[in-house]
C-alpha cells in the first residue's frame, strides 16, 4: 500500500502507464551504454556513407568541368575538383533521417517528436546553405548576393531555432549577423588540405558531447552526422587533395556552426562552451582582416594571409597547419569542458583560451615566418 501511494506521488497526477510517462521512463530512454553504441555506429556508418558518395561526385564533378583552378588566395599548384561538400551533405541527410526512423521504431514517438523539430532545423540549415555555396561553386554569385542569402537563412535559423526553443524572437537578428560571420569565417579557413574536415569532426564531435551532457535533445544526431561525415570525406581531401570541399562544403560546415550555437545558447549553454571549438576559426579570421585593414592593405582582395596560409607559404605541410588549428579547437574545448556542468566558473577557461589562441597567432612569427603586416615605417 505504502508503495502503491508512493508510485502515485511520484506521477503527480498523470495516470501510470501513458505514453509521457514511458517517454520519460528509464525503460523507455536508451541508457548510457547502448546511447554510447548508437553515437559510435551513427559515426562509423555516415563516414562509410560519406566516404562511397565522395567516390562517387569526383567524377561527376571533372564532367561538369566544377574544377579549382590555383589562383591569388590558393596554395595549391594544380587545378582540383571542387564541390566534394555535396558528398558531406548527402551524407548528413541521409544517415540523420535513418538514425530518426530507426529512433522513432525503436522508442517510440513520445521520445523522439519532441526532438525532431530541432533535428529538422539542423538538417535544413546544413541543406540550405549547402545550395547556397553550390550556387556560387556554379555561378560565382556576386558578393553582395551571397551576403544577402547569407543574412536571410541565418534570420530563418534564429525565427525557426527560437520558436522552437521558446526564446524570444528579438535575438533572430543576431542568430542572422552570427551565421553570416561562421558562414565566411569556415569558408575563409578552408584553404589548406584536410583543414576544413579535420576541424569538422573535431567540433562536430565536441557538440555532441555538449549535447549528451546538458543534455539538448536533436542537436546530437545532426552533430555526430556531421563529424562522421567529414571523417568520411578526409581521406580525399588530405595529405594530398583529390576533390575540395567548394563553398557547398564550407557553407554547410558553416551552417551546421551556427546551427549548434544558436541551440545551445537558447538551452542555457554557457557562451564558452557553445564557442570554444569556433574560436580558432573567428580569431584567425578576424585577426587577419584586422591587421590587413591596420596596415592600409585592401581587405576585400584575395590572399594568403591567415596563420595557416602563412605557414604553408614558410615551409610547413599542409597537414601540419591542418593539425594545428584542430589542435587549438580541442584544447579550447577541452578548457571549456567544465563550463557545460558549472557555467559560474567562467574566468578560468577564458584565460586558457586566451592564451592558446595568441599562441596560435604567434606561430608564424615563432617558426621564423615573415610578417606581411609592416606598415610603411616597417612596424605592425
Amino acid at each position: 500500500m505504502d508503495s502503491q501511494c508512493r508510485r502515485i506521488r511520484h506521477c503527480r497526477g498523470r495516470p501510470v502507464g501513458t505514453p509521457i510517462e514511458m517517454a520519460g521512463s528509464r525503460t523507455a530512454q536508451p541508457g548510457t551504454g547502448l546511447m554510447t553504441v548508437a553515437l559510435l555506429s551513427g559515426l562509423v556508418l555516415t563516414a562509410g556513407v560519406s566516404a562511397s558518395l565522395t567516390a562517387v561526385v569526383i567524377p561527376l564533378l571533372k564532367r561538369a568541368h566544377v574544377i579549382d583552378v590555383p589562383g591569388d588566395r590558393s596554395l595549391h599548384q594544380r587545378s582540383v575538383p571542387r564541390g566534394g561538400g555535396l558528398a558531406i551533405v548527402l551524407a548528413v541527410s541521409l544517415t540523420a533521417w535513418v538514425a530518426g526512423l530507426v529512433a522513432l521504431h525503436r522508442f517510440g514517438t513520445g521520445a523522439v517528436v519532441a526532438r525532431l523539430d530541432i533535428t529538422l532545423i539542423g538538417l535544413t540549415t546544413v541543406l540550405a546553405f549547402a545550395l547556397v555555396g553550390l550556387a556560387e561553386d556554379l555561378l560565382s554569385l556576386a558578393v553582395r548576393t551571397r551576403l544577402i542569402l547569407q543574412l536571410a537563412l541565418g534570420a530563418g535559423l534564429g525565427i525557426a531555432a527560437c520558436s522552437a526553443l521558446e526564446a524570444s524572437l528579438w535575438w533572430a537578428p543576431v542568430v542572422s549577423m552570427g551565421t553570416a560571420v561562421l558562414i565566411n569565417a569556415t569558408n575563409f579557413m578552408d584553404g589548406a588540405n584536410g583543414l576544413a574536415c579535420g576541424h569538422a569532426v573535431a567540433a562536430s564531435l565536441w557538440y555532441v558531447l555538449v549535447a549528451t551532457v546538458a543534455p539538448l535533445p536533436g542537436l546530437g544526431l545532426v552533430m555526430i552526422s556531421v563529424a562522421g561525415a567529414s571523417l568520411g570525406f578526409l581521406p580525399f581531401n588530405a595529405p594530398r587533395a583529390r576533390v575540395f570541399l567548394g563553398d557547398s562544403g564550407s557553407y554547410a560546415l558553416g551552417g551546421a556552426w551556427a546551427f549548434a550555437v544558436t541551440v545551445c545558447l537558447a538551452q542555457g549553454v554557457a557562451v564558452e562552451a557553445a564557442v570554444a571549438p569556433l574560436l580558432v576559426l573567428l580569431t584567425d579570421t578576424g585577426y587577419t582582416l584586422w591587421m590587413r585593414m591596420r596596415t592600409g592593405q585592401r581587405w576585400y582582395e584575395p590572399h594568403k594571409l591567415h596563420v595557416y596560409q602563412r605557414l604553408v607559404s614558410a615551409g610547413w605541410p599542409h597537414w601540419a597547419s591542418a593539425l594545428l588549428v584542430t589542435l587549438a579547437a580541442v584544447s579550447c574545448s577541452a578548457l571549456a569542458a567544465g563550463s557545460i556542468v558549472s557555467p559560474s566558473r567562467i574566468w578560468m577557461p577564458l584565460v586558457g583560451m586566451t592564451t592558446i589562441l595568441f599562441l596560435y597567432l604567434q606561430t608564424p612569427s615563432i617558426v621564423g615566418a615573415s610578417s606581411p603586416f609592416l606598415t610603411p615605417h616597417g612596424t605592425r
